[in-house]
């Protein structure tokens, strides 16, 4: 059985990833029963090089963000309410270019790609 299972915390940390993916619905309930088509048909399991079985599996949704305009370059597609945030608040949720998702690797995800990891003191 798999630590998952067994829900054995002793476990060595897996490779978990959050995708998120894009569907069209008019309504909450169709995004909803298209999300979980699409979710259906994701999960394998494989042996990769060093021997090693992985799977690939689905777990649940973290979120479902409806997208009111059609996607084009510059439109909004989400918004979040900061109402009675202060000055100081806004600007300590500003991150540095290189500190922005899309250029981090987490250092698990870059561990289980086989690179190695070294700390610098």
């Amino acid at each position: 059985m798999t630590a998952y299972i067994d829900e054995d915390s002793s476990h060595e940390p897996w490779a978990v990833w959050e995708n998120r993916i894009l569907v069209r619905a008019s309504t909450p309930d169709e995004a909803l029963r298209r999300t979980n088509e699409h979710l259906a048909e994701c999960g394998s399991e494989y042996t990769n090089s060093d021997g090693v079985l992985l799977r690939d599996m689905v777990v649940g949704l973290t979120s479902l963000i409806p997208i009111y305009d059609e996607l084009e370059d510059g439109n909004e597609i989400e918004w979040i309410d900061h109402t009675g945030e202060t000055v100081m608040d806004m600007f300590e949720r500003v991150r540095d270019n290189s500190s922005l998702e899309a250029f981090i690797i987490p250092e698990r995800a870059a561990h289980q790609r086989g690179e190695q990891i070294t700390e610098a003191n």
